[in-house]
């Protein structure tokens, strides 16, 4: 009995360094608990030939992500030290019928934040049983993008919104629940303790988050990924941050919505070395090409030194995105007179 009593103290107190109070404990939903309770085993000591690593990729979806865990023998340095991970496509929403041959190849590699230590989470595009990407795979299609000429000042900057909401019932986190954030009073801040559990796990694990902040709704928050001048290292950590706020939250014992609205996804291009007349043809393209010929709500605004896409669905692909801009801009140099 001592020994039960002792976990439960133990877990009492993670509750309090996460900014629970023990009256809250009863009304935590109790996978939250069990997460807790996992902690005991997550500390064990790991023997120094054994890494964990995580193969993180995206499904047929284009919205959910797959895992799959590997054991290693020493850290890894690189992606290019893995073999592909065969993985079942029918199962993932790649294909039908009993198909197992698909593949996802590690292209990136991050800090584990769940596991600490060397354990490290692989990123990794996916590929058919021919060897060919799949059609979820536009990251390689953004690769394979004619790279038009950006100049070195150019940046992205991508930012996500999303909701937090409550498991049993599906409404948005609100003021009333104290556990995830106990000194709120007003409910736009509400879950700020899973949020910036999130922003800590993403700079751990090398995300490039540049920002995180409430928004208007209950439970609704966005943060931002960049600046970069690489649109593939953008798509990669979006990507990686969406997987570890559904991680974070689901320690929490709370759900993620990336498309409630008004959450929205917008991009950010600083252009500096574009000129006004060279940068208003590119607005007037990206204008014809997502608003006249995409049919979407989207607006376009063309500031000094910055042009910033606005109203993109939450859950919008990145590598898709940034691969359309690209295209734009090759586009308009084509017919811009040197």
């Amino acid at each position: 009995m001592p020994k039960y009593k002792n976990i439960r103290l133990e877990i009492e107190s993670e509750f309090e360094d996460r900014g629970a109070t023990k009256s809250s404990l009863s009304k935590m939903d109790p996978e939250a608990g069990r997460k807790l309770l996992t902690q005991t085993f997550l500390k064990l000591e790991q023997p120094p030939n054994k890494v964990q690593c995580m193969h993180v990729y995206v499904d047929g979806t284009l919205r959910n992500f797959r895992t799959k865990d590997q054991t290693w023998p020493q850290k890894p340095q690189s992606p290019d030290e893995f073999p592909l991970l065969e993985f079942c496509g029918s199962a993932t929403d790649f294909d039908v019928g009993n198909l197992a041959d698909y593949y996802a190849k590690p292209v990136k590699l991050y800090k584990d934040p769940f596991r600490g230590g060397p354990n490290t989470l692989v990123f990794c595009e996916t590929y058919s049983r021919e060897r060919l990407p799949t059609f979820a795979n536009n990251r390689y299609r953004l690769l394979k993008a004619e790279d038009p000429e950006l100049g070195t000042e150019t940046t992205f900057t991508f930012y996500q919104s999303y909701t937090f909401l409550r498991k049993e019932d599906g409404k948005p986190l609100s003021y009333m629940d104290p556990a995830y954030d106990p000194d709120s009073k007003s409910g736009f801040a509400c879950g700020r303790i899973v949020a910036e559990s999130h922003y800590k796990a993403c700079l751990y694990a090398g995300v490039n988050m540049a920002s995180l902040e409430p928004v208007t709704g209950l439970g609704q928050w966005r943060y931002s990924v960049g600046g970069s001048s690489s649109p593939v290292e953008i798509g990669d950590d979006v990507w990686m941050s969406r997987f570890l706020l559904l991680r974070v939250a689901e320690d929490f014992g709370v759900a993620v919505n990336f498309e409630k609205e008004p959450a929205h996804s917008n991009l950010l291009l600083e252009v500096e070395d574009i000129s006004p007349e060279k940068r208003l043809r590119i607005v007037d393209a990206l204008l014809s090409k997502f608003v006249i010929k995409g049919h979407k709500p989207i607006q376009v605004r063309n500031l000094q030194h910055k042009i910033i896409l606005t109203g993109f669905h939450g859950d919008i692909d990145p590598y898709d995105l940034c691969k359309k801009i690209i295209e734009t801009f090759a586009a308009v140099s084509q017919k811009t007179p040197s």
